[in-house]
């Protein structure tokens, strides 16, 4: 039996960073489709009413994804619930707050890879895929945060390096969005800078978390079964313009 999307019956995705913005979107569209959700986020309360939010089956999980001992406890949660064959690295901190240059690439690599290494550590012959979520800040965008494009380009080079490397033939592949309408970019898409930049865009307006949520879900899905080590630009072509 398969669900919508090609996923088959009983599967499940771990989300990190699913409080909200472009991890909520995924969370919910994946309970939609009729995948299991293990939502883990740092704020308990954020991922606690997804559960309700759906029609689905969602965990709500508190996790901090960046503590070794915190995803330790939240993976040992979330196997006992369910296995989830599908990972979503999704959590990081905002590009709109300032942080030192070598503490902000440190933040977002290291919680990809500590994530990661530790589900594929847990979940072994039954990985099935993951998606990393990156930023066109790491790909084509200049004038950004410096820290926060160094970093995005990291996660887009440990996405190709995992493709490549990663055990049992686990599909990883990376999607980048450009800017998207969520809480963290409340002030900066009103901004001057932000409606030069929206006003780049061949679709001429921001992404909604939800249209990042569907290439992820494509990406995870068997529907993509032949794609590994790819970065999907979603974007509303905004990278095409520079």
């Amino acid at each position: 039996m398969l669900t919508t999307m090609g996923f088959k019956a009983g599967s499940c995705v771990l989300v990190t960073g699913a409080g909200s913005g472009i991890g909520r979107a995924i969370a919910l569209g994946a309970a939609e489709s009729g995948v299991a959700v293990a939502a883990w986020d740092l704020d308990p309360a954020a991922v606690a009413g997804l559960a309700e939010e759906s029609s689905g089956a969602v965990l709500p999980v508190e996790a901090d994804a960046a503590d070794p001992a915190s995803v330790k406890t939240a993976l040992d949660r979330t196997l006992a619930w369910r296995t989830p064959g599908m990972l979503v690295n999704n959590a990081g901190p905002s590009s709109q707050r300032p942080r030192p240059f070598a503490d902000g690439v440190a933040g977002v690599l290291g919680l990809v890879e500590l994530v990661t290494t530790s589900w594929l550590d847990r979940v072994r012959e039954r990985a099935e895929a993951v998606v990393n979520v990156a930023s066109i800040a790491g790909t084509v965008i200049g004038g950004g945060v410096s820290w926060y494009s160094a970093a995005k380009a990291g996660v887009l080079g440990y996405t190709r390096y995992l493709a490549a490397e990663a055990p049992f033939g686990v599909r990883v592949n990376a999607v980048a969005p450009g800017l998207v309408e969520t809480p963290r970019m409340k002030e900066f898409l009103p901004s001057e800078t932000g409606r030069r930049m929206v006003g780049r865009t061949p679709r001429g307006r921001a992404v909604q978390p939800a249209e990042v949520a569907a290439a992820v879900l494509f990406l995870a899905s068997p529907l993509a079964g032949g794609i590994t080590g790819a970065v999907v630009p979603v974007d509303a072509g905004l990278s095409v313009t520079v």
